[in-house]
């Protein structure tokens, strides 16, 4: 548990970095005060349980997968992280998941303190806008604990949808969505009668309840198709504007929307909206510019030049100071990371470690040389390094808008005609 507050705080500070917008919906769902498991898709090797551990405003247990505990100093690092081993069969046959049971009583225990435990409830990772079946584990340990541990009264389980519009990506969005309540009670007589078809019913329900809470999509073939209409409508609704932390759900409820309304259409009329969609962002590309920049806010104002040439070595300073913990990070995923569900949770990872070690070196040098001026220097240095983030996006969406008024007004009317008949082709309304 030391290790966890520990860390904690520069982990939440790293992800205000890392993504442009965090975006956690119906938190107050989650029970206070009771036993709580939170069971959530797994879009992505570990990203969505260390966001919820840095914004939640309890501790949490994971469980994650066993073969990671092998070392014994991953074992005591990862145990010190509240991380507990769940072995499938594919992580060591059966006998080794006979060490099940005693991390289902670390969780029982837990639950008996009135804790909430993390449970990734698909089993694996796989990085796309669709649900798999999901695996008894839930289940097994809500009624395992109520079978061991009456006095508990209740344990709720809580399906937590975690969305992504790039998984893969750093400076994208998350949004994670938090759904009623199970109550595992009313799963308890059936349990009683029948254990596996108790297990069974709950696991079935609660993948049920996760679909509400998520961007689908059923075809893989469409997945394209609703990424372009995605992108269209997040100008729509000006989805990239501040603050970091948001509790507004419209970003989220309109792209499950539309998914929705895709895996409902009639193949003739899909594919007609592919062909229109398609040409509409080519022809975008083929001027050097992106939906954004045709339809959303103006940047090529004098005021944000100013911005941007006043800000120039401000935020150079800042990527040189930053420049080797973030290439570490990035250096990592790139070359050593073969996965795509590992690339950005690796790349996060590996930066926070590098982060974790630099700024303790600049500690030690303003100690040794009783300076302390350079530790407080050394985090102006980093918020200069944050800054750099916000200025080459501010530096990208300048040089779109410029972009767009080099483009003749002809061509761009062709272009917001096309558009046009790609939403209302679509025929879809927030």
């Amino acid at each position: 548990m030391l290790l966890y507050n520990i860390v904690r705080p520069f982990a939440r500070l790293s992800f205000y970095a890392f993504y442009r917008k965090i975006i956690l919906t119906n938190t107050d769902r989650i029970p206070k005060g009771k036993p709580v498991i939170l069971a959530a898709n797994h879009p992505t090797a570990f990203l969505e349980p260390c966001i919820l551990a840095c914004f939640l405003d309890r501790p949490l247990n994971f469980l994650v997968r066993g073969d990671l505990f092998v070392k014994p100093v991953y074992n005591k690092l990862l145990r010190g992280l509240n991380l507990l081993p769940v072995f499938r069969l594919k992580d060591g046959g059966y006998g080794k998941l006979k060490n099940n049971y005693s991390t289902f009583e670390a969780c029982f225990e837990a639950l008996a303190n009135n804790k909430t435990i993390m449970i990734l409830a698909e089993g694996s990772t796989i990085q796309e806008k669709r649900l798999r079946p999901l695996q008894k584990g839930t289940a097994r340990i809500a009624l395992g604990a109520m079978e061991q541990m009456p006095e508990l009264g209740e344990i709720y389980v809580v399906p937590v949808g975690v969305n992504f519009t790039y998984a893969d990506k750093p400076r994208t969005e998350v949004m994670i969505d938090f759904g009623e309540p199970m109550l595992t009670s009313e799963y308890w007589a059936e349990y009683e009668q029948n254990t596996n078809q108790g297990i069974s019913k709950m696991t079935v329900e609660l993948r049920e309840h996760l679909l509400e809470h998520l961007v689908i999509i059923d075809e893989k073939e469409d997945d394209g198709l609703v990424e372009h209409l995605h992108r269209i409508y997040r100008t729509e609704q000006n989805w990239s504007s501040p603050p970091l932390i948001s509790n507004s759900k419209t970003l989220l409820e309109t792209e499950i929307k539309i998914g929705a309304k895709v895996n409902e259409l009639e193949q003739d009329k899909k594919e007609d909206l592919k062909a229109l969609a398609a040409g509409y962002f080519e022809h975008l590309q083929q001027f050097g510019l992106d939906d954004r920049a045709l339809m959303g806010k103006d940047f090529s104002k004098l005021t944000v030049l100013f911005q941007l040439i006043l800000g120039f070595p401000f935020q150079l300073i800042g990527k040189l100071w930053n420049y080797l913990p973030a290439f570490i990070g990035k250096y990592i995923s790139d070359t050593k990371v073969k996965t795509l569900e590992f690339k950005a949770p690796v790349r996060w990872g590996a930066s926070l470690g590098a982060f974790l070690v630099y700024m303790p070196i600049w500690f030690l040098i303003a100690a040794v040389s009783g300076r302390w001026e350079i530790l407080g220097g050394s985090v102006v240095l980093l918020l200069l390094g944050y800054y750099h983030l916000y200025y080459q996006e501010l530096k990208y969406r300048y040089l779109k808008s410029k972009r767009l008024k080099e483009v003749p007004a002809k061509q761009v009317e062709k272009l917001k005609e096309k558009r046009r008949e790609v939403i209302k082709t679509f025929g879809f309304k927030r």
